[in-house]
């Protein structure tokens, strides 16, 4: 052992402990220097023939299969299992066919639907191990082989086995849903609650433990669809019905009941709590904590209501169980020391009675006494009260066995099923290996089971050791494993333990010390399995495959009897109750087995009568029933699932070693490794070793094409010994300890190469400061040795002749430069001359061959533009008719609008004259009133004057001589007064005068205003009047126009006619023109010829010229006969460096002027080649003008007489102007005159007209009748061509239409060059026709139709993609035609004046719209399921297992043996097959024009489902859970994304639902050591829950050794941050949810009136109204 190497030392505490070796050891050293972990230095001493196990590299630790460590050793595995238990929280380990199991004690989130479906379909080594994976394999292997499976959960109480059963059920029940209502899957699962009511109790392991053996066989059909179950079940412990230990239960039914004694149903049980009860309350522990029996036992009851067993079926169960409840409590007293008796008013015996219906005297009696029958007489014996309380617990336990034999036949029956069974698969949940201080009979039987199914699993494990070889073509080798058939004998053999206890049971005096002395007689000494204990003589140790166990022989006798007194039995017999009484009969009805290839009995066999002594003991029974289960096991191909029980405290991921490692031995898995240790357990595909190794590998192997040869070639080099693995078939096998040498190699390897990275990278950084200090001191150098060369070298005169030197060489070198430029100006000169000369030619012979081509091309370009001006004139001439009649008609009804506000203003102006005269004449009436009233006051005044005078002179006569004086007075002041009321009548009246006098001037006056205001409005109604004469005249004159114009189109049309024979003419001339097209061509080809001989034979002439100027200087001899005045001549004014330049541009000149003509060249080029391009366009055109001439002019003649026919109506407008003009004052009377006619004249009926023509010609003026009649046959062919959008159809041609539109039509080929939702639109069309005719029978029938045939279409194609897109396309435009059609102001706004004009006139059709929204849901909601199914397989491996970055993560070593079923054979998948198939989903809904808001809900789903698929496959793979994978994920995410990007899905919110994913791929890359990173972590992973981030911590493996594991502190660490987060405890998302869809509202652009009907609908038989 070398040094720094780690190996495993025993330990008391720990079982293993880890070491690291501080010294080399050599051969013969005694002891071994060890380092401890927590530091502690050692000398162990060694045994140099059995060396410590070597401890696995720390890449190898937490594997899912054991069988992958290199070194397979017991503290390998247990430190593998606590590495995974305690660190990772992962419950489940394989060990190479068996599933390692270790009970948490602990709710774990890893068992929901989310779960079962990620299992469904996959391999078992693909996923991490779960109980699901084991239940897949099974259901896979009975699926692909059609043959019967078995899975064995064994295990200790407590340990898990139960729910481990439970769950493979449900996996079975979930994953294979029966096709019929009964809903078996449920009720096999429904037998679960109600055999762990009666099965289980609390023990001082297990509050839930399972005290029967239990073997469910679950039935399949053909299709592997549940249809049926049955039970067996083994060895139920009776005795714990009477007697508990201390801190245990009783069965739970108990407890159940008691707790409900108190509900109305269960009042006359006569039941209270069961702390009053013996049986109940024996072992002080009465509850269980979390455990709430009343609730149990509604759900029991809900369970057998399920099962179909009736409620007077579950109330004679309860009365049975409340009877032995009674039982327990009966008193019985001693009467001396030999008899016993019992109370006969005791209310528990008469209770018990009652219920079971006996009778009470001979109960008592038979209780205390007991017969015994001998061949002369019988004799009545009393009990003692020890043996008084054995029989009545004996009758109690005998009473509950059959009672619980009888539910489990009831079940049975409730499961059986009709027809014969395909296939099964059973679940064995039955006890483990125990041992406890004190063994009795139950636990010999639980290990003789146990040493039986060793056995089976031993052989099992060899088979497929076996068959893997030979499928591999490895040399089979005879490995030795422990064979237990020895022990086997021992017990079950002749004269074995069991015969001898049976045979001493037959005895009447036998007892259990006679037994086991014979034990000790026959095989102390003689057998060595057997031993007997050295300090007890009531015992014995039989040494098992798992350890020895010593046993008390106490009570085996006794229990193995089972036995009851036969008097006790014949008064059950009697019992009125017929379900206690069934109990007991010599031959009751078997329990109904299952047609199945393996006979099934009843676990417990027909009793045969108990006074014989060929009665059956339980051992004997036992032995027959375990046969029998091995014989169906060893039929089926078995899974094995090893439940371990961490810890006795039961404290949730607690790991005790000890307790670990004793059970690892007494399972079998200890034994499953030895033998994988002893071949080659190491089990690798080329492939994985490649990838993993191929850093190991030189180029000259790499360089080899077959990798299986490369691997075979490195294995060679790198082991030297042969014998140390093996070359497969498909894999290389290893022996143990070669993987981790070969990992040992790979990490050197990656350790020299990152030391030689580092190497170079701190040199490289070392030369790199090297060189810029050195840099830096040349530089500093140079600058300080310069300036000291300055100070000392340079002097004056020095400076001075360098100065000179300096001067001479210029003016030399100008004189020579100027010599030679002259020389080359020269030339340059004749070469250019030469040159224009020769292109001058050559441009003229261009002229002459391009002359005629120009007039060619003058003539037919005149030609097209003339055809061009010709179309244009003749388009806007029809375009002028058009748009001049339709404003016709806009000014004929503004006129109208006009005439009636005439009206109205002329009656207004009427109604204020005549209201105007009325009130002049009130006035002058008043006005005459009031003369009349000044002349009478006048006349009163003069009378009134002369009464006075005459008073006075009567007065004054007679009194002349009585009154003097005082008479004179009185008159005078008479006369006063009257000149007083003289003066003010007159102001009165002159007040009153002036009064009347103002009125009369405002009177005036206002008449005065309104005779100014009517003759203004009088002068404005003759303005308007000579305005509408104006108007009349542009009418005459539009009119002479539209005539005249009528007649350029009848001058037109002879054009045309004329051009038409033109164009014939064209036409034939066509091959002329394509012969002349080719011959230019051929021209063409030959200018090109010509030019490149052009071009050849100028560079020839340039470069002989160039040589001949060369040639004729001879640079020597003019520069040798140049002197030095000529140079300095030269010099002087730079002439040489003058003809230098001049050259130079001359050169310049000839480039630039090659250049041009080459590109004149390529210019003409390509004018022939447009040339001939816009030719053979004219041809074209021509052709398609000659197809299309006619019906131009079928069209054109169409519109003229169309034109025609609306100018008659011109006259009769000018006649009613005429008639407003002359007759203004009687307007109103003329118009409604006018009207009338209108009327009357426009109900015109055209037989065979389309009705639209009669809403425009209601709003028409008054039209001759005459006229339109004659103009019909004129434009009865343009009418014909004005569409209403309907579809004309009969009733009875609604299932044609269905079948050609809906059923036959495939979506491929009608997409193309259709609109979308071309059906939906004739749909509609036709519902139109119906709303038309306002038939609501018809309209109904076709829409109900329509729907019925869009739901058989969706039906029939339910998988194909293409057909549910397209009838989702069109089912939602038909939804949107019925909302924009349908009236409502709301999708009104959206449509153009045109389609509002289509809307439905008679039906409301809102709840059709309902309807046909829910339809849209439904196949929405498949179209996305076929989707989802396309898709989803692909998933995984494109996601998860695809490299997209190749070569960056290596494969861990797994070296998981994948079962011969187990080998993948599907497809592979990359990442580009998901893209594809986005691409191919996206593409076919465009074509069928799907929604672009539904096809972005749709890719969001899919989006949503790639993440969640991803995601949970992710929780479930631990081997993926690396930083490298995180990098994989991350960048087939941004694949993804780049994907939304080019088809422009951006808003479509599917990046967000990848969110949870991008979210673990960057958590698998973040560094998880400080508690910075905790919190960033805990900031940044917003999407993801508290358990699905602690999970992927937890599964986080390094795949070198580089990288380091995430400790249990840190994962805490983030727990307690995450602990305020709200988030349930779910794992998995659900992959089934779908969001909420929406379908908006989008109105159709297309107008009805233009939708055609192809021909390839079949749809001739509807008509385009």
């Amino acid at each position: 052992m070398a040094i720094y190497n780690r190996v495993w030392i025993p330990d008391s505490e720990e079982v293993w402990q880890s070491a690291e070796i501080t010294k080399d050891y050599k051969a013969g050293d005694r002891f071994l220097h060890v380092q401890l972990e927590d530091g502690t230095e050692l000398n162990y001493p060694v045994d140099p023939s059995a060396l410590p196990p070597l401890r696995n590299p720390d890449i190898l630790v937490g594997e899912n299969d054991l069988t992958a460590l290199s070194y397979l050793h017991e503290p390998a595995v247990l430190h593998n299992l606590k590495v995974r238990f305690v660190e990772s929280r992962l419950i489940y380990t394989y060990s190479g066919i068996i599933l390692v199991a270790i009970n948490p004690y602990k709710q774990l989130p890893i068992y929901g639907d989310a779960i079962i479906h990620a299992y469904s379909g996959q391999n078992m080594g693909d996923m991490d191990p779960h109980i699901f994976a084991v239940a897949e394999e099974a259901y896979k292997q009975m699926a692909r082989n059609s043959k019967n499976q078995s899975i064995i959960v064994s295990g200790e109480s407590g340990a898990g086995k139960t729910v481990s059963a439970r769950y493979t059920m449900r996996y079975f029940a979930t994953v294979s849903k029966s096709s019929s209502n009964a809903h078996v899957e449920d009720k096999v699962l429904a037998s679960n609650p109600i055999t762990e009511a009666v099965g289980n109790a609390k023990t001082t392991r297990n509050d839930n433990s399972s005290r029967f053996g239990k073997y469910t066989e679950i039935s399949f059909d053909p299709s592997y669809r549940i249809i049926g179950a049955n039970m067996r079940t083994y060895l139920l412990e009776k005795s714990r019905v009477v007697f508990q230990s201390e801190n245990e239960r009783n069965y739970h039914i108990f407890y159940q009941l008691c707790a409900s004694a108190m509900q109305p149903e269960f009042r006359h049980l006569k039941l209270g709590s069961a702390e009053e009860f013996n049986y109940t309350r024996m072992g002080g522990s009465t509850t269980i904590e979390g455990v709430d029996d009343r609730a149990n036992m509604i759900e029991t009851q809900k369970t057998f209501a399920l099962l179909g067993l009736r409620e007077d079926f579950q109330m004679d169960v309860f009365k049975t169980l409340a009877a032995i409840l009674h039982l327990g409590n009966l008193e019985i007293t001693a009467v001396g020391d030999e008899r016993s008796s019992i109370d006969l008013e005791d209310s528990h015996l008469n209770m018990f009675c009652e219920l079971l219906e006996l009778n009470s005297d001979k109960m008592a009696q038979w209780l205390c006494h007991r017969k015994i029958i001998t061949t002369s007489e019988t004799v009545i014996k009393p009990m003692t009260k020890p043996q008084a309380l054995n029989a009545r617990d004996a009758l109690a336990k005998k009473i509950y066995s059959h009672l619980f034999d009888f539910i489990v036949e009831r079940i049975n029956q409730a499961l059986q099923f009709s027809g014969k069974q395909h296939t099964f698969i059973g679940v064995l949940d039955i006890y483990g290996f125990e041992t406890f201080d004190v063994n009795s009979f139950e636990q010999f039987c639980i290990n003789y089971a146990n040493e039986k199914l060793q056995q089976q699993f031993n052989l099992h494990v060899f088979k497929l050791e076996q068959e893997e070889y030979m499928k591999e073509d490895i040399p089979w080798t005879l490995i030795d494993f422990y064979d237990n058939q020895p022990v086997i004998d021992l017990i079950e053999a002749k004269m074995g333990i069991l015969e001898l206890l049976d045979e001493e049971c037959l005895l009447p005096q036998g007892t259990d010390e006679n037994w086991l002395q014979k034990l000790y007689n026959n095989f102390v000494n003689k057998n060595a399995l057997f031993e007997k204990p050295r300090m007890s003589n009531t015992s014995f140790i039989v040494q098992h495959f798992a350890d020895k166990v010593e046993y008390k022989c106490e009570g085996f006798l006794e229990k193995n009897r089972d036995t009851v007194y036969e008097v006790l039995m014949e008064i059950l017999k009697e019992s009125k109750f017929r379900l206690c009484a069934s109990f007991f009969q010599d031959n009751p009805a078997p329990i109904s087995p299952f047609s199945s290839t393996i006979s099934i009995k009843s676990a417990r066999p027909v009793l045969k009568s108990p006074n014989k002594q060929l009665r059956m003991t339980v051992g004997s029974k036992f032995r027959s029933s375990l046969s029998l289960l091995m014989e169906t096991l060893n039929a089926t191909t078995p899974h094995y699932v090893r439940c371990i029980k961490p810890n006795d405290e039961k404290q949730p991921f607690e790991f005790d070693s000890k307790r670990v490692a004793q059970q690892l031995r007494a399972c079998g898995v200890l034994e499953t490794i030895r033998i994988s240790a002893q071949s080659y357990p190491s089990r690798w595909t080329y492939i994985e070793f490649f990838s993993r190794y191929s850093i190991l590998m030189t180029q000259q192997e790499l360089s080899f094409n077959d990798k299986k040869q490369i691997c075979k070639t490195v294995l060679q080099r790198l082991i030297q010994d042969p014998n140390q693995y093996q070359f497969g078939r498909t894999k290389i096998f290893f022996r143990a300890g070669q993987v981790a040498y070969l990992e040992k190699l790979r990490s050197d390897k990656l350790r020299h190469a990152c030391i030689v990275i580092q190497k170079g990278v701190r040199g490289w950084r070392q030369r790199r400061r090297f060189l810029r200090v050195k840099q830096a001191a040349v530089t500093i150098q140079q600058y300080f040795r310069g300036q000291r060369a300055v100070r000392q070298a340079i002097t004056a005169q020095a400076l001075k002749q360098t100065w000179a030197a300096i001067i001479i060489q210029k003016y030399c070198r100008g004189y020579l430069v100027r010599k030679l430029c002259q020389l080359i100006q020269v030339a340059a000169v004749t070469i250019q001359a030469y040159t224009r000369g020769f292109l001058a030619r050559k441009k003229y012979r261009k002229m002459l061959e391009e002359h005629k081509a120009v007039i060619l091309q003058k003539y037919a370009r005149a030609w097209l533009a003339r055809r061009r001006f010709q179309n244009i004139r003749r388009f806007v001439l029809n375009i002028q008719l058009s748009y001049r009649v339709q404003r016709l008609q806009k000014k004929i009804e503004e006129q109208s609008k006009e005439n009636h506000g005439l009206l109205e203003r002329l009656t207004n102006l009427a109604s204020t004259h005549m209201n105007d005269l009325d009130t002049i004449q009130k006035l002058e009436s008043e006005l005459e009133k009031l003369a009349a009233q000044k002349r009478t006051y006048e006349e009163k005044g003069k009378k009134y004057k002369e009464d006075n005078n005459f008073t006075v002179r009567i007065a004054i006569k007679p009194k002349t001589s009585h009154c003097d004086n005082a008479f004179l007075r009185n008159a005078h002041h008479c006369m006063k007064f009257f000149e007083i009321s003289q003066c003010f009548l007159t102001e009165k009246m002159d007040e009153l005068t002036q009064q009347l006098f103002d009125d009369v001037r405002k009177e005036e006056s206002q008449r005065m205003i309104l005779e100014k205001n009517f003759q203004s409005q009088k002068q404005d109604y003759e303005k308007e009047i000579e305005s509408l004469k104006g108007e009349i005249k542009v009418l005459r004159e539009e009119k002479t126009q539209l005539q005249q114009q009528i007649q350029q189109e009848i001058t037109i049309q002879d054009d045309l006619k004329i051009e038409v024979g033109q164009l014939t003419k064209q036409a034939q001339k066509i091959p002329e023109l394509q012969k002349e097209i080719e011959l230019l061509q051929t021209q063409k080809l030959d200018v090109e010829k010509q030019a490149q001989s052009q071009k050849r034979e100028m560079r020839e002439k340039m470069s002989e010229v160039t040589k001949q100027l060369l040639e004729s200087y001879d640079f020597e001899d003019v520069r040798s006969r140049l002197s030095t005045e000529d140079l300095e001549h030269l010099n002087e004014d730079g002439e040489l460096w003058f003809a230098y330049e001049g050259l130079k541009k001359a050169t310049r000149v000839l480039e630039s002027h090659f250049q041009s003509q080459k590109e004149n060249y390529e210019k003409e080029i390509e004018g022939l080649n447009l040339k001939v391009e816009h030719l053979s366009q004219d041809i074209n055109h021509l052709q398609k003008l000659f197809r299309e001439e006619n019906d131009i002019n079928d069209g054109i003649r169409l519109e003229v007489s169309r034109l025609t026919s609306e100018n008659l109506v011109i006259p009769d407008l000018k006649q009613q102007v005429s008639e407003l003009e002359n007759q203004k004052l009687d307007l109103e009377n003329r118009l409604q005159e006018q009207t009338a006619k209108l009327k009357g004249k426009v109900k015109l009926k055209l037989k065979g007209k389309v009705p639209v023509w009669s809403p425009v010609l209601h709003n028409l003026p008054a039209v001759n009748t005459a006229s339109c009649l004659t103009g019909s046959e004129a434009h009865a062919s343009a009418l014909s061509k004005d569409y209403i959008g309907m579809m004309e159809y009969k009733r009875e041609d609604e299932e044609r239409i269905v079948q050609n539109l809906i059923l036959d039509l495939k979506p491929r080929g009608v997409v193309v060059n259709m609109i979308p939702g071309l059906p939906a639109h004739i749909l509609f069309m036709c519902v139109r026709y119906a709303d038309y005719l306002n038939d609501a029978d018809m309209l109904k029938s076709f829409i109900n139709v329509t729907i019925d045939g869009i739901k058989q279409a969706v039906k029939e194609n339910s998988e194909d993609f293409e057909m549910l897109s397209f009838w989702l396309s069109n089912t939602y435009y038909f939804l949107n035609c019925l909302k924009q059609y349908s009236g409502e102001e709301e999708f009104m706004k959206y449509n153009t004046p045109r389609q509002n004009k289509n809307c439905l006139k008679h039906f409301d059709l809102s709840e059709y719209r309902q309807v046909l929204s829910d339809l849209a849901i439904r196949i929405y909601h498949q179209f996305v399921l076929v989707m989802e199914n396309n898709i989803q397989h692909m998933i995984v491996p494109g996601m998860l297992e695809y490299e997209s970055l190749q070569g960056i993560s290596g494969l861990k070593p797994t070296g998981f043996r994948k079962r011969s079923s187990s080998i993948d054979d599907t497809d592979t998948y990359t990442m580009t097959s998901i893209l594809q198939q986005l691409s191919y989903f996206y593409s076919t809904m465009c074509q069928n024009g799907l929604d672009s808001e539904l096809l972005k809900q749709a890719v969001k789903q899919l989006f949503f489902l790639i993440g969640a698929v991803t995601l949970n496959s992710l929780f479930l793979r631990k081997d993926m859970c690396s930083c490298r994978k995180g990098m994989q994920i991350r960048c087939n995410i941004s694949y993804l994304e780049e994907w939304l990007k080019d088809k422009n899905l951006q808003g479509s919110n599917a990046k967000e639902t990848l969110e949870p994913l991008s979210q673990a791929a960057w958590l698998l890359q973040v560094k998880k050591i400080t508690d910075d990173d905790a919190k960033e972590i805990c900031e940044h992973c917003t999407s993801l829950s508290t358990v699905q981030i602690v999970k992927i911590l937890n599964s986080y493996t390094p795949i070198d050794d580089f990288e380091k594991r995430v400790t249990p502190s840190f994962v805490r660490k983030v727990q307690a941050m995450l602990n305020n987060r709200e988030d349930g405890p779910q794992l998995m998302l659900d992959t089934k949810y779908h969001f909420q869809v929406t379908f908006p509202f989008t109105p159709s652009p297309h107008d009805l009136e233009m939708i055609q009907v192809p021909s390839s609908f079949k749809l001739g038989f509807l008509t385009r109204v």
